[in-house]
């Protein structure tokens, strides 16, 4: 048997937590692709912890059924993500994936998941290129965050329509989310009368951004994304060589609260599009943050929410199944769900593309941190760009 490389596997089971009611049932076991090594490092851990706090909620059991999570490292890499989703289906047997995150490990272990046997459910985390919900045999993977163009095309509309922005220049990763998501935002801001005067692409892990930004044009604005690592050291770069244009990321998530924090209230102003944030103003989310913060000492994060959602997505199926994992059973049920969560209400069309809400949010200072404050939402829209 061809050994698989997976550099972190965790199984939780429900010993040790008391419940009203004993699970005797067959364990269900939840998988998931997280980064805990790499250049996408920080996203994993605290996913692991939002996907072990919510199982905690509901005692780690659903309808008489122990839950167990297991986990699985993609190092940051499209080829360790698509061994990762081998070992958890080949191996670990697992009755459903969530993740990966990390663009290129999304689209390869998804890539793959499309033609697995079993076709067990695969939510992928946060948006993803569309190209992993092409020719899939199963109709088994989904995008519950929608795809790299819906977060580029409703962040250019708001730059046209609601800051008024005529003019864009943009930098962006030489990779398929950053072509997607810049390429989408300029297509919306054109279609509204703006217009891009400059493109620049860097190649993936850039370290030094002086070149770019020495050849920045002048604009209303820079649309820029970049993956996290090569983020935080371009907007220190940005802030230390002086610059003044107002930035606009069509995904947020690339952008940590801590990294803005550290580098200080010259990033408070920041415009970009996020499906979640800590201050989203509901009732759920509120208790989910604090419930969170307090049981594991820190704040949930945008890729922390996805992964919770997406856990709530799949035990809501299972309600509709009756707690029956088989995979053709699990798959229809996903597409009838419509499940209320702390990132807001989700469903899916019948190609399995998220329906939701997606908001965009400036950075704003807070007495301990810097965070994202919603400007604006798009309520219950297909999380995608309209054909062009």
């Amino acid at each position: 048997m061809k050994k698989y490389l997976i550099l972190a596997l965790i199984i939780i089971t429900a010993a040790g937590t008391t419940t009203a009611t004993a699970a005797t049932g067959k364990p269900i076991k939840i998988g998931t692709i997280v980064s805990l090594t790499g250049e996408s490092s920080q996203t994993g851990p605290p996913q692991v912890d939002a996907l072990k706090y919510r199982l905690n909620l509901i005692g780690n059991q659903i309808l008489g059924h122990p839950l167990q999570l297991v986990v699985g490292d993609d190092a940051s890499s499209p080829t360790t993500g698509v061994d990762a989703a081998k070992k958890l289906l080949m191996l670990d047997k697992v009755d459903v994936i969530i993740g990966p995150t990390m663009g290129a490990a999304a689209v390869a272990a998804g890539n793959f998941m499309k033609t697995a046997n079993p076709p067990i459910p695969t939510l992928i985390t946060m948006a993803k290129s569309s190209i992993v919900l092409q020719r899939s045999t199963g109709q088994n993977v989904f995008l519950p965050m929608g795809t790299d163009k819906s977060t580029g095309w409703f962040t250019g509309l708001y730059a046209a329509d609601k800051l008024g922005y005529k003019t864009a220049t943009t930098i962006l990763e030489d990779m398929v989310s950053g072509w997607d998501k810049v390429g989408s935002a300029v297509a919306a801001f054109q279609k509204e009368g703006g217009k891009s005067i400059q493109q620049q692409v860097v190649p993936s892990g850039t370290v030094d951004f002086s070149s770019y930004l020495a050849a920045l044009k002048p604009a209303d604005c820079l649309i820029i994304w970049v993956t996290p690592g090569p983020m935080a050291r371009f907007v220190q770069q940005y802030y230390d060589a002086g610059k003044k244009l107002p930035l606009v990321i069509p995904d947020a998530s690339v952008l940590f609260t801590k990294t803005m924090t550290q580098i200080g209230d010259r990033t408070v102003g920041i415009v970009a599009e996020v499906n979640y944030t800590t201050l989203l103003d509901t009732p759920l989310n509120k208790a989910w943050v604090d419930g969170f913060t307090k049981a594991m000492g820190y704040r949930p994060t945008i890729q922390g929410a996805s992964s919770d959602q997406n856990l709530l997505l799949y035990l809501e199926a299972l309600k509709i199944t009756g707690g029956d994992t088989t995979p053709a059973k699990v798959n229809d049920a996903l597409r009838r769900v419509k499940v209320d969560t702390p990132a807001g209400t989700v469903s899916f069309n019948s190609q399995n593309l998220g329906i939701g809400d997606l908001y965009i949010a400036k950075s704003v200072k807070l007495p301990d941190r810097i965070d994202w404050q919603v400007l604006d939402s798009y309520k219950q829209v297909l999380l995608d760009a309209p054909a062009q």
